[in-house]
């Protein structure tokens, strides 16, 4: 297994995208129950373990299994987090309270702040890690994050206006990481940005796996227009990322970051990205 993997698709085959679909869902129970939770969270509370803020408006937008704590200390257990986030119907809604599009502003927050904004269809923001301090000593970190969005419907399309979508930072003592997508699959997962990891005679494994396969049959007889995706940064101490993603199949997966690591044991880290569109020709 490659210490970070970094793996991004824009275009596959049918066949390809039914497999990755398929190991997705046959890899353990669909939402599996999990086990002993030995990771401990100093100064535990909603003050310390920074925010997590979205606002979204689409269809098929996941935003799940993100991480932002001040401290996790883990000694001498192990620890299994597995988080798996699928919108299979092709009918879900997500509804945004403000005009013009969704709107992710942050706050103030002693710990790490992530602002998500997602407008469009099939916006993955899934397993993205900003963590301050991560001690593991003698124990084992397991996280296993997967995302799924599938589309099979069928629907006339008269064109259509997606609205923007604005991540504004806020105030935050760690990290801040801000995240606006417009348009049709794209794809922000499996993303470091933790500060300082320290893994003594012990073993850490995150594996991020998103999948958006749009296999919906659409007759379109007009051009679709996308607002603006604007990330703004904020006030931060700390690491500050902003990405904003307008338009069709973009894919921000599997960065490492700038964090320091003191692998004294075993440390891996592997992202899978795939995306498929059969729904019609390119906008």
């Amino acid at each position: 297994m490659r210490q970070r993997g970094r793996h991004a698709a824009p275009r596959r085959s049918g066949q390809k995208a039914r497999q990755a679909v398929a190991l997705v869902f046959t890899a353990g129970a669909f939402l599996a129950a999990s086990q002993e939770m030995a990771v401990a969270d100093i100064l535990d509370g909603d003050l310390f373990n920074g925010q997590l803020n979205t606002d979204q408006e689409g269809q098929e937008n996941l935003d799940c299994g993100n991480s932002a704590h001040l401290v996790r200390i883990n000694v001498a257990k192990t620890a299994n987090q597995e988080m798996v986030c699928a919108d299979t119907d092709g009918h879900t809604h997500r509804r945004s309270g403000h005009p013009g599009g969704p709107q992710a502003i942050g706050g103030t927050a002693l710990a790490p702040q992530t602002n998500t904004a997602q407008a469009g269809e099939q916006n993955l923001n899934c397993g993205n890690s900003a963590d301050v301090i991560t001690v593991n000593v003698l124990g084992t970190i397991n996280e296993q994050t997967t995302c799924a969005a599938v589309a099979r419907d069928q629907a006339d399309e008269q064109g259509g206006f997606t609205g923007r979508a604005q991540a504004l930072g806020g105030t935050s003592l760690g990290q801040q990481l801000n995240t606006a997508q417009t348009g049709k699959q794209n794809l922000y997962c499996g993303n470091s940005s933790d500060t300082l990891t320290i893994n003594l005679l012990g073993t850490i494994r995150k594996y991020t796996r998103c999948v958006a396969l749009d296999k919906s049959s659409r007759h379109e007889s007009g051009p679709e227009h996308r607002g603006h995706a604007l990330a703004d940064a904020g006030q931060v101490v700390g690491v500050g990322q902003n990405t904003a993603q307008n338009g069709r199949q973009n894919q921000t997966c599997g960065s490492p970051g700038t964090g320091i690591d003191l692998p004294l044991g075993e440390t891996k880290r592997d992202t899978h990205c795939t995306v498929y569109d059969a729904s019609g020709p390119a906008r």
